[in-house]
């Protein structure tokens, strides 16, 4: 019976602990919650909204919107962001 018991207590603790981290897709996200979320939202936003633009510099948009995501400490969702984008 404790056999099952501290199965189940490690159940719930890394099933209550993977929302804990932080996650950088906004789509995976509660981006009301996760603020490592809600700043890559931005970049990603920033950098769909600027590629909008005609007469826009894509490699300076490029490089501020790497910036940005390396602000967030979302590099590989970024990386992942700009290469398909």
């Amino acid at each position: 019976m404790k056999f099952y018991a501290l199965i189940a207590a490690a159940a719930l603790f890394v099933g209550a602990s993977g929302a804990a981290f932080a996650e950088c897709d906004p789509k995976k996200a509660d981006v009301d919650v996760d603020k490592q979320a809600k700043c890559s939202e931005k970049c990603e936003d920033g950098w769909i909204s600027g590629k909008q633009h005609y007469s826009s510099n894509m490699a300076k948009l490029k490089a501020d919107s790497a910036a940005c995501f390396q602000k967030c400490d979302c590099v590989a969702y970024g990386d992942k962001v700009l290469q398909v984008q």
